[in-house]
C-alpha cells in the first residue's frame, strides 16, 4: 500500500498548468527521445518532499511498482528513493543492501528512460556500485552501443561522476572515447560533462591528454561541454584544433 499511498500524495500535488511545459523541455513529441511519456505537472521539489517523507518505509518492491508508472513524476520518485537508501547503505558499509538496490536498478532500466532520470540516479546508485566492485563489470557492458539503448549508455556514462571523486579517470575517458561514434546529442553531453568532471577534480592531465589525441574528430557538443571550464584562450585553442582536423 505504500507504492499506491506515495503515488496518490505526488498525484495530489499536481498543476496541469506545468504539463505542456515539461511535455516540451522533456522532448516527448514524435520521434523525440521522450516520445509517450507523460507528466503529472509535479514541480522536482514537491517530488522531493515526498521522497523525504516515504523513503525510509518504502520497500524495494514498493520503488519497483512506482518505477513502471506511466507518470514520470512517480518513476522520478522511485529513483529518488533508491539514491535515498544507496546513501544510507553505503554509510553504514552495507554492501549486501548496496548490491540489492543496484540490481533492482539495473532491472528497472527500461523505465529510466529521460536525461533526468538517468542524472539523478545514477551518479549515487551506479557510481556506488562502481566503487564497491558491485557492477561486475555491467556498466562496462552497457557503455557498448550493440543490444543497449541509449539511456543504458548515459546511465553508463554518468555513473563515472563518483569514480572521479575517488580519483579513477580512466573509464570516463574510455567510454567518452566509445560514444564520440554515437550519432546521439544526449550522450556526446554525458560525455563532455564527465570529461569535464575529470577535468575539475584532479584528472587534468586525463582531460588534457585525450584531447590532445581526439580533439579533431571530436563532436562539436562534446567539446565544448568538455573545455567549458578550461581558460579563454585554451577553449579557442581546442575549437581551432577541431576546426582545422588536426
Amino acid at each position: 500500500m505504500i507504492a499506491s499511498d506515495i503515488r496518490q500524495t505526488l498525484l495530489s500535488l499536481a498543476n496541469p498548468d506545468y504539463v505542456e511545459q515539461y511535455l516540451y523541455f522533456f522532448k516527448t513529441g514524435k520521434g523525440q527521445y521522450g516520445e509517450g511519456d507523460q507528466f503529472a505537472g509535479v514541480r522536482n521539489p514537491q517530488v522531493r518532499m515526498v521522497v523525504k517523507e516515504a523513503w525510509k518505509e518504502a520497500s524495494l518492491d514498493d520503488c519497483v511498482t512506482l518505477a513502471q508508472d506511466p507518470v514520470h513524476e512517480v518513476r522520478l520518485c522511485a529513483m529518488l528513493i533508491l539514491v535515498k537508501k544507496m546513501e544510507r547503505a553505503v554509510k553504514q558499509k552495507n554492501t549486501e543492501e548496496m548490491q540489492q538496490i543496484f540490481d533492482h536498478y539495473c532491472s528497472l532500466h527500461p523505465y529510466i528512460n529521460n536525461w533526468d532520470l538517468v542524472d539523478l540516479s545514477a551518479t549515487t546508485i551506479a557510481g556506488y556500485a562502481e566503487i564497491f566492485h558491485l557492477d561486475r563489470g555491467l556498466m562496462e557492458e552497457w557503455i557498448m552501443p550493440e543490444g543497449h539503448t541509449l539511456w543504458q549508455q548515459r546511465i553508463s556514462m554518468v555513473s563515472t561522476w563518483r569514480l572521479v571523486r575517488y580519483e579513477h579517470y580512466e573509464e570516463t575517458f574510455s567510454r567518452a572515447l566509445v560514444l564520440m561514434h554515437s550519432s546521439e546529442d544526449l550522450l556526446h553531453k554525458a560525455a563532455g560533462w564527465m570529461m569535464r568532471e575529470a577535468g575539475k577534480n584532479g584528472g587534468m592531465d586525463h582531460l588534457l591528454g585525450f584531447l590532445e589525441l581526439h580533439a579533431p574528430q571530436m563532436p562539436s557538443t562534446m567539446l565544448r561541454y568538455a573545455i567549458e571550464k578550461l581558460s579563454d584562450d585554451e577553449r579557442r585553442y581546442w575549437l581551432q584544433r577541431r576546426k582545422t582536423g588536426c
